[in-house]
């Protein structure tokens, strides 16, 4: 959806968050000539040693702080100066631009309903079991054995089409299935048990148990258990590895290593029964393409840093505050504690040409 950019921000807008947002992307300066790796240097440990990219001078997005700290979704945002989670602060960024999109496609449809209307994520493969509830929907499985699955739909957005993905909550009570179908922007991964993001995507699909479930015919105990699968992979997946430990006694933060690769594969095992024959191999294959740190050995408080693949520099560069310089990828991909990947954005490869591809090696 093209937006026209306006210098300046007019109170009246519908759109003040997207309207700033295109403000802060204008106020990056292209690289100077020259300044691009050569293809030899990208790996080289001798960039970490480097000296910062020149880049012109320094600027904080406040004015997009303070369009969000006027939204409903706020929460804690709306004090300013006050350090949040990185997670929850792109969350709730995703959300309002996506809430945002949505009112500006109903003012330009001139149809509240269109847009609910074009996105049922399970009308092209199940049919209403309840013809009052447009959300539930009846899949007969192998065997013959249906299940209900409920789907909660957010509307279809540019922003959507790249960010939001969709995972399948299934629970088995004796012979009773029941599926939850539901949208994401962040996928949240346990690391505690995990010393690898694939051993942490494994854990995520696994079953847990239910305990003291019982028949409600029979009032007899049943076995009963809860999966997640993944029902839908967005172009743009973002993984948040769940470092802090919230117990009786506060919060901690997990300090040790997990590793994570350039190259990550989506195994058929971790995706859901409906959605393993849509895709192919190259639609569930995803690259790195930057990572959040946080470093600091507490929960309540750290610095978060951030390494992202620039295509015109043809390499990793760390953006520390106003500090920008060149890393290697071993770098990236070997932090040291406190230093952990918070947050890791990969691109899906079917959405990648091949100018844009980078290094294809992992940890």
């Amino acid at each position: 959806m093209a937006m026209p950019y306006n210098k300046s921000v007019s109170k009246n807008s519908r759109s003040p968050l997207i309207d700033n947002m295109i403000k802060f992307a204008r106020e990056f300066s292209p690289l100077s000539e020259g300044a691009r790796l050569g293809r030899r240097d990208r790996s080289h440990k001798k960039l970490d040693d480097a000296a910062d990219i020149q880049c012109g001078v320094p600027f904080e997005p406040s004015y997009i702080y303070s369009t969000m700290r006027n939204t409903s979704t706020a929460g804690s945002f709306s004090v300013e100066g006050r350090q949040e989670d990185a997670e929850e602060f792109l969350s709730c960024l995703l959300n309002n631009l996506g809430d945002e999109m949505l009112e500006l496609m109903k003012l330009a449809d001139n149809n509240e309903q269109k847009p609910a209307e074009c996105t049922k994520a399970t009308a092209d493969t199940a049919t209403s079991d309840n013809p009052e509830d447009p959300d539930e929907w009846k899949i007969m499985g192998p065997k013959n054995k249906g299940s209900i699955t409920r789907s909660t739909d957010f509307g279809r957005t540019p922003l959507s089409d790249i960010f939001r993905g969709q995972i399948r909550s299934r629970v088995s009570r004796g012979a009773e299935l029941s599926d939850y179908v539901q949208p994401f922007y962040t996928l949240q991964l346990e690391i505690e048990k995990a010393d690898s993001v694939k051993t942490a995507l494994d854990l995520l699909v696994g079953k847990d148990p239910l305990e003291g479930m019982t028949c409600s015919k029979t009032k007899q105990k049943i076995e009963a258990w809860k999966q997640v699968t993944l029902e839908d992979l967005p172009v743009i997946l973002i993984l948040h590895l769940k470092w802090f430990d919230y117990n009786l006694d506060g919060c901690s933060k997990i300090l040790k290593s997990v590793e994570f690769p350039i190259d990550l594969k989506i195994d058929s095992k971790i995706m859901s029964a409906p959605a393993r024959p849509k895709l192919n191999s190259k639609q569930k294959q995803y690259k790195l393409f930057a990572v959040t740190y946080h470093d600091g050995k507490e929960a309540t408080k750290g610095h978060y840093i951030t390494d992202a693949f620039h295509v015109g520099y043809g390499g990793w560069v760390r953006y520390d505050d106003s500090s920008l310089k060149g890393v290697s990828e071993f770098s990236v991909l070997n932090p040291q504690s406190p230093r952990v990947p918070y947050l890791l954005y990969y691109r899906r490869c079917d959405t990648i040409g091949n100018s844009q591809t980078n290094n294809s090696k992992t940890r």
